[in-house]
């Protein structure tokens, strides 16, 4: 049996959020799975076979590599760089910084607010090929919790957060004035940066509630919503391997330390809805998710598992 990987500790802040919404300040806890989930679900590559095909997975495993790679965990549990992310130029940090912020912000969506789904736009975008007007100025992130979408801002520093990100996080956070027809419960923006050098990370996370200037509506059915959100899983388990179990099947990455698994059940329901058969998609999962998420241990609220085996590369003394 594989031993329960060690849990990182972020301190957070928030501001402007609705009273009884967070407490804060206080602690995200998470493990690097799900960071790796976090990554997997914010990337930007879609699933679908005609767009990319396998080379989402590809990207997916990029973005998961960063984690061993360029992270630490110090001996309080605090998540720190090592010392080859010190070393990358300007234009390498940016790119490590702009992952994690992502990734961060989905751990906040998810620990904080019960986001069980939460996808890039521009994934949800690429897939059913919809414009969002005209103004640039748009979240990154929209994911569905139990109260109604939320949208999510997500940025990420290798430095001090300055007060004009702020102001920019917070105009780009409210560009969403409906989705689907309603207005998002949240509009969210969060900052995952890191302060001094050899210091820890830390995330700020911001909730103003009126809407920007530019303000767009996103054209979203749930169905469709769901299959987007699914279908970089379905080809991950397509492209590791498709093991299989009683309740799972899995794709095995084991170079990369990795493996994603999906239950039979739905990875049969998202293929059906590949060919044609979407209606009725959402409803459909929520009646298997409630039967996988309650027997499996180590399961997302989305159905799926998402496991790593980098304690090894995690608390390395560079």
């Amino acid at each position: 049996m594989r031993s329960s990987p060690p849990v990182f500790v972020v301190p957070y802040k928030t501001f402007a959020f609705p009273a009884n919404t967070v407490t804060s300040p206080g602690e995200l806890r998470f493990t690097p799975d799900d960071l790796a989930h976090a990554l997997f679900t914010t990337g930007r590559a879609p699933g679908d076979r005609a767009a990319h095909g396998a080379a989402s997975v590809y990207e997916w495993l990029h973005r998961t590599s960063l984690i061993p790679a360029y992270i630490r965990r110090n001996f309080d549990g605090e998540l720190i760089r090592s010392d080859l992310a010190l070393e990358l130029d300007r234009s390498e940090k940016v790119a490590v910084s702009y992952a994690l912020g992502q990734a961060m912000t989905a751990i906040f969506c998810r620990n904080l607010l019960f986001v069980s789904h939460l996808l890039h736009v521009d994934r949800y975008a690429s897939h059913y090929k919809l414009r969002f007007g005209e103004t640039r100025q748009r979240s990154d992130l929209f994911g569905s919790a139990s109260n109604g979408w939320v949208v999510a801002e997500a940025k990420g520093r290798s430095g001090v957060a300055s007060h004009d990100l702020r102001q920019k996080l917070e105009q780009q956070k409210r560009s969403v004035a409906l989705i689907g027809g309603a207005r998002p419960w949240l509009a969210v923006g969060c900052v995952a940066s890191f302060p001094r050098r050899k210091r820890a990370m830390r995330l700020d996370s911001y909730d103003p509630d009126k809407d920007g200037v530019e303000s767009v509506e996103f054209t979203v059915t749930r169905d469709r919503f769901i299959l987007a959100y699914y279908l970089p899983f379905l080809r991950a388990v397509e492209v590791g391997g498709q093991e299989s179990d009683d309740v799972f099947i899995s794709g095995s990455f084991e170079s990369f330390g990795l493996r994603v698994r999906l239950p039979r059940l739905l990875a049969d329901r998202l293929r059906a809805a590949e060919q044609g058969d979407v209606e009725g998609l959402d409803e459909d999962v929520r009646a298997l998710l409630d039967a996988v998420t309650s027997r499996a241990p180590g399961v997302f609220s989305d159905g799926t598992v998402v496991e790593t085996n980098w304690r090894d590369a995690l608390e390395l003394a560079d």
